[in-house]
């Protein structure tokens, strides 16, 4: 039983098995050979940058950058902005390493500080705070992920970019849990950068990402190196996307992630988000009338996706995630997550963090309820084996 869908969404569509393979095993060459491959390679590149940006509402393609991951579009969003000492940065209480990390260090390496926004169940950023540290005027940057990859709280991101636009800030969106699964589009978010994965919501392969810059915004690299353009001169050309696409492109990836957003096209995203809260809600009224449970996030199901972390009076998380996987074949994730600042905010570190149950399309209720009355049989084996504290 696979519940763990907000790290890597599984099983994928078949047609985006498909597409890999059949992209792996037909172009066996870059885009950047001169030959029928090579100039096969870079119509289908063309045609997943132009697919990509159409589904976030991004109006020149060039302004879509390919990545690695969405780690790495967040890195190089923050990063590569010209920073100055007295500089401020906001970000919300539930944000990924993603952002956290890269922010703390540009608060080392350039004097820049940051604010962290107080955060409550029912008001996961508070908008107020923020405005009033808008009002300033040293803010350069509101950085806030859309969904919280720990509670599956939904931020009011289209608010917030509506204020950094009104006091003259930037805004960058972490996407990672949203794509695929909400609404997601740069202009009516008033984003200036979006970072994204590939993996999760969009149902592509590992190994993909991408990130959205405004026109406007240049940002310095995080990597130099080969990119087919100006391959005659030493520097790099400063052009977008090609700037920041060094290497060879992982086109398997760009193309199963492509696959995937036009299968939620097909299948329509709404379907994907209704079957999605079904199962959320039918998981978190269950845990309801089970004992010493705590639920983290929203109560809401329209203000929260799939993700419902919870802790079990007297059970670490991970002693609950390993019994499941050992006893019942249950994959979920324990502990933090790769965001201590979101666990700082709910109050589970100092502490073990949560157990994370993540659902996705191909879950089905009779798990759910399964799942249910495993959790159930959890407060009767407290004291037994090792694996309780």
């Amino acid at each position: 039983m696979y519940c763990n869908n907000a790290a890597t969404t599984w099983p994928k569509p078949e047609v985006v098995y498909e597409a890999v393979d059949q992209s792996f095993r037909s172009l066996n060459s870059p885009e950047r050979t001169t030959s029928d491959e090579g100039e096969r390679c870079a119509e289908l590149m063309a045609t997943c940058r132009e697919t990509v940006a159409g589904f976030f509402g991004i109006k020149n393609s060039r302004r879509l950058i390919f990545s690695p991951s969405a780690t790495y579009s967040l890195n190089l969003a923050i990063l590569g902005l010209d920073w100055h000492e007295g500089d401020m940065v906001i970000m919300s209480g539930l944000e990924h390493h993603a952002v956290s990390r890269p922010i703390r260090k540009v608060a080392r390496d350039h004097g820049v500080t940051f604010e962290t926004a107080p955060y409550a169940p029912d008001n996961p950023i508070d908008l107020d705070f923020v405005e009033d540290k808008l009002k300033g005027g040293a803010v350069k940057l509101i950085a806030c992920t859309m969904a919280s990859n720990v509670t599956g709280d939904i931020l009011p991101t289209i608010e917030l970019g509506e204020l950094a636009d009104r006091y003259g800030a930037l805004f960058l969106v972490d996407a990672a849990q949203a794509a695929g699964v909400l609404p997601v589009d740069v202009e009516e978010l008033h984003a200036d950068m979006l970072g994204f994965a590939g993996h999760k919501g969009l149902f592509g392969p590992p190994g993909g990402g991408g990130l959205f810059v405004r026109k406007g915004i240049q940002l310095e690299t995080l990597a130099e190196g080969g990119t087919g353009k100006d391959s005659g001169k030493h520097e790099m050309s400063g052009r977008y996307p090609s700037n920041y696409e060094v290497g060879t492109h992982n086109l398997l990836a760009i193309v199963g992630m492509t696959a995937g957003i036009e299968w939620i096209g097909e299948t329509g995203r709404d379907t994907v988000r209704k079957h999605e809260q079904m199962l959320t809600q039918r998981f978190l009224d269950g845990l309801m009338v089970l004992e010493d449970v705590t639920v983290y996030g929203s109560p809401d199901i329209e203000r929260r996706t799939a993700v419902v972390s919870l802790t079990m009076e007297g059970v670490t998380p991970e002693n609950i995630a390993r019994w499941l996987a050992e006893e019942h074949k249950v994959s979920t994730r324990a502990g933090y997550h790769c965001a201590p600042l979101a666990h700082e905010t709910i109050g589970t570190l100092p502490g073990d963090g949560t157990i994370r149950f993540s659902f996705g399309f191909s879950n089905t209720t009779d798990e759910v309820d399964q799942l249910l009355g495993f959790l159930a049989e959890v407060p009767r084996l407290k004291g037994q084996l090792n694996w309780v504290v």
